[in-house]
């Protein structure tokens, strides 16, 4: 029996393929390490920057991960996704071309006796009712229709550019609203949850409070950090630094 591994924030696709290239080695070596170590991986979304699922067009710098996906498939690695901010439209290409389950939000679940609760995390800070309401407006079905109506040499350039705007202000409103996070967690722990994940923030965190724990996973974008659960402890870990 293999472990449970969390990952969120990676923003595959943020910078060009030269500004990038040392933090996407860094992650494919991670996952490739993950081959004989995992039993299960769950990506707490924004895995990409940015995720539109055109029928036939995929942004070629997320081929690695990609081939790295189907390997873990053929391995009968567990994987499941969850959307974040950047990566919500999902579609159906990942369950059908690497068997993961993808979850319209968050996830409940029971691993090795211990009950789980995992959510990206956007939207619970206090200061973001915009982006709770500009939520419901994008992941309607006539803005999505809409989308797929550019062509994706003008759809991904566009996104990527929103992609951006949205980071920065996640990183303004991140130091405000740790609170926030530790608050949704304790009611989680009242539901009784043993365990609350979550991301977005960017910033790596563990807060314990009577046996529970909370964990904020971080990124890769600069801390490299994510979360593992061997059947007995959930550690927040660090790769390569």
């Amino acid at each position: 029996m293999g472990d449970t591994y969390f990952i969120s924030d990676v923003h595959l696709g943020t910078f060009s393929e030269e500004q990038e290239k040392e933090r996407v080695d860094r992650f494919m070596e991670f996952l490739r390490e993950l081959e004989t170590r995992a039993e299960r991986i769950f990506f707490v979304g924004d895995l990409f920057d940015f995720w539109f699922e055109y029928k036939y067009t995929i942004p070629k710098k997320y081929f690695p991960v990609l081939y790295q996906l189907a390997r873990f498939r053929e391995k009968n690695i567990e994987m499941h996704y969850l959307p974040g901010n950047h990566d919500f439209w999902l579609g159906n290409f990942f369950r059908k071309q690497f068997g993961m389950n993808i979850y319209d939000q968050d996830w409940k679940g029971e691993i090795a006796g211990k009950k789980f609760y995992l959510y990206h995390g956007d939207g619970i800070a206090k200061k973001d009712v915009g982006y709770r309401i500009l939520k419901k407006i994008l992941r309607n079905k006539l803005s999505l229709k809409l989308f797929r109506l550019l062509h994706p040499d003008l759809g991904i350039p566009l996104a990527r550019f929103i992609s951006g705007s949205s980071r920065q202000y996640t990183h303004q409103i991140k130091l405000d609203s740790e609170q926030d996070y530790i608050e949704f967690a304790r009611r989680m722990f009242q539901r009784g949850h043993d365990y609350v994940i979550m991301g977005h923030q960017h910033t790596p965190k563990v807060y314990e409070e009577n046996g529970k724990k909370y964990i904020n996973l971080g990124d890769w974008l600069s801390h490299y950090s994510y979360a593992c659960f061997n059947g007995n402890e959930l550690e927040l870990k660090y790769y390569n630094i």
